[in-house]
C-alpha cells in the first residue's frame, strides 16, 4: 500500500507538471514536451492497475491464510489430548490448552522451552532417541512421565512426527495423551485402582 500511495503521488506530479507546460510553454515546443510525458503517464496508469490488482490478491491471499491458522487453533485446542509444535532446535513454539494442563503451566510459560525441562530425568534418553528419529525423518511413539509444576507426574504416549517445510526439517509435531484415564501418580507408584465400574465382580 506504501508503494501504491507513492505511485499516485508520482502521478499527480506528472499530470501538474503536463498543465505547467500547457500554460507556460509556447504550443510547438509543448507537443513535443507532452509527448513524453503522456507516454509516462500512460504506463504509470498501467503499472498501477497491475500494482492494484498484487495487492488486492496479497489481502485476499493473507485473509484467507488468517482465517486458516484460526480455524486450525481451534481445532487443536479443542481437542482433549495435548499437542505440541516445535522447532528445529527441540523447543515448543506452540503448546494447546490441554497440554499446558497437563504440566499444570500456562501455555505463554511453556513456549520457548525444551520438552526435557517437563520431563523426568530418568526418561531423558527417551526424548533423545525420539528425536534422533524424527532428525531421521521418522515418526515415533514411546512412553515417558510429565512432571507437573505441583511436583506431581503423569505419565503419557508420545508421537512425534516430523515437521516439513519446502523439503527440509523445521521441527516436529507431537501428540501427548495421558495415561491411567489422566490420572497422577508418583514416580515408581503403582497405577491407580480400577474405577468400581470396571472392577470385576464378586463370584
Amino acid at each position: 500500500m506504501r508503494e501504491l500511495r507513492w505511485a499516485y503521488v508520482l502521478f499527480g506530479l506528472l499530470a501538474l507538471t503536463s498543465f505547467l507546460i500547457v500554460f507556460l510553454v509556447p504550443r510547438p515546443e509543448a507537443y513535443w514536451l507532452l509527448l513524453p510525458l503522456l507516454s509516462v503517464q500512460l504506463a504509470a496508469i498501467w503499472l498501477a492497475g497491475r500494482i492494484i490488482r498484487v495487492v488486492r490478491g496479497h489481502r485476499q491471499l493473507r485473509e484467507s491464510y488468517e482465517q486458516e491458522l484460526d480455524f486450525a487453533r481451534q481445532l487443536m485446542e479443542s481437542v482433549d489430548h495435548g499437542l505440541t509444535v516445535a522447532d528445529e532446535s527441540g523447543h515448543f513454539v506452540y503448546v494447546n490448552r490441554a497440554f499446558a494442563e497437563m504440566v499444570g503451566r500456562p501455555a505463554r510459560d511453556i513456549v520457548g522451552r525444551s520438552p526435557l525441562e517437563f520431563t523426568v530425568p530418568d526418561d531423558h534418553h527417551k526424548l533423545q532417541q525420539a528425536r534422533v528419529a524424527r532428525q531421521h525423518g521418522k515418526s515415533s511413539t514411546y512412553q515417558t512421565r510429565l512432571r507437573r509444576a505441583d511436583g506431581e507426574v503423569v505419565e503419557v504416549q508420545i508421537t512425534g512426527t516430523p515437521r516439513w517445510h519446502q523439503g527440509r526439517l523445521v521441527g516436529n509435531f507431537a501428540a501427548i495423551v495421558p495415561l491411567f484415564l489422566g490420572q497422577m501418580r508418583p514416580p515408581g507408584g503403582s497405577p491407580p485402582p480400577p474405577a468400581a465400574a470396571d472392577r470385576p465382580e464378586p463370584l
